[in-house]
């Protein structure tokens, strides 16, 4: 390993990019943080403290973290709609980029960072942290084994509980044109996982769903299930100010539904809601020698050999499965050694491509075939 220090630049120092840069500084003493930029001077002050960087460089304009001659890398935690201009400025200026999901918020906003990147011979990383996750990292590992055959289907959920879809009915991300659709936003990383578990695309895809829980006339829902369901709805705290999530200025959908058909033959299906008394994070594999379940609220892992007994397995770790303490580990390791981590910008890319193609088909009510957004993006 090289004994330099690898020197960041961070845009965006909310409550992620906190998270995620501390555990990458505790993790890697060769890595520090060179220049920051928000234009939240408080979250920046927060975000110092708990990164105990008090010495980095405070930025007016993101440019200016982008064109820092101290720092080999920019790490973006912006919200979605800004992630764009962002990298493409930190590939400009000659940077290594780390970027939090989702890559954009609209496909020719993701071909203008392909394009940016096409022209570098620079790494770039995403934050698909589940990819690091140990339960997804041996479902893979089982996949690929030939244990239980080829997928043949599949079927995954996100259905979050009351007081997460409360949060983000009151946050920035009820917002479209700072988050993109909730099934980009939010849903990315399952999208990711289905397009690794089968190591293709989809081809086509078909979206049903709508706003139906999270509205004006459904207000009085939580006083109506008493205690237990006002603090179920409570919701966490936005630090931007408190808002009623029924009631709240939203454009983004609570619930949704798609089908995929996959290049390889794969059919898939994804169901996300945002209130559930019984909130999963579940993929069902249908294999053409056997069939496996994850789920991560739970940690674990089932599978069975068709004739064979079922095994389970339980896994431990902290938020997003044990995955952030992973990838603080390996991206820190690509840092210093230059190598491209396991989550790239094809990845973030390819995700993004089909959140945003499902939501597409939903508006539209109609099929939305991938390939020709596939050609276009170099993805043949």
């Amino acid at each position: 390993m090289k004994n330099e220090k690898i020197r960041i630049g961070v845009i965006g120092t909310g409550g992620r990019s906190k998270d995620v840069v501390r555990r990458l500084l505790n993790t890697w003493n060769q890595i520090e943080i060179s220049s920051v930029f928000d234009p939240d001077g408080s979250r920046v002050k927060d975000f110092l403290a708990a990164t105990k960087s008090e010495g980095a460089k405070v930025c007016g304009r993101f440019e200016d973290v982008a064109c820092d001659k101290n720092a080999s890398w920019v790490m973006v935690f912006s919200p979605n709609c800004y992630h764009m201009e962002h990298i493409v400025a930190s590939f400009e200026a000659g940077k290594h980029v780390f970027s939090e999901k989702p890559l954009a918020t609209t496909i020719e906003d993701c071909k203008r960072i392909y394009d940016a990147h096409k022209r570098t011979r620079l790494i770039f990383a995403t934050g698909f942290v589940l990819r690091y996750a140990p339960i997804y990292r041996k479902a893979k590992e089982i996949l690929e084994s030939g244990r239980l055959g080829r997928i043949i289907s599949l079927a995954a959920s996100e259905n979050i509980a009351p007081d997460h879809g409360a949060y983000i009915m009151k946050n920035w991300r009820r917002l479209a044109k700072f988050a993109g659709p909730h099934i980009l936003e939010k849903c990315c990383h399952d999208l990711d996982l289905l397009n690794w578990f089968t190591e293709s695309l989809p081809s086509k895809v078909s979206s049903f769903g709508g706003l139906d829980l999270f509205k004006a006339e459904n207000a009085g829902l939580p006083e109506r299930l008493g205690e237990a369901g006002r603090k179920a709805f409570a919701g966490w705290h936005d630090p931007a100010g408190e808002k009623c999530p029924f009631k709240s200025d939203k454009d983004i959908i609570d619930h949704q539904i798609s089908a995929m058909l996959y290049r390889s033959g794969v059919s898939g299906g994804f169901h996300a809601t945002l209130s559930n008394a019984i909130p999963e994070r579940r993929i069902y594999f249908s294999c053409s020698e056997g069939t496996m379940i994850t789920e991560l609220y739970s940690q674990t892992l089932k599978f069975a050999r068709i004739g064979e007994k079922e095994e389970e397995l339980s896994f431990k770790g902290d938020l997003h499965g044990g995955g952030d303490t992973v990838l603080a580990k390996e991206l820190g390791e690509a840092m210093i050694q230059t190598k491209q981590p396991p989550s790239g910008g094809e990845e973030g890319l390819c995700s993004s491509v089909v959140a945003l193609a499902m939501d597409d088909a939903r508006v539209k009510g109609a099929v939305v075939d991938l390939e020709p957004i596939w050609k276009r993006l170099g993805q043949n």
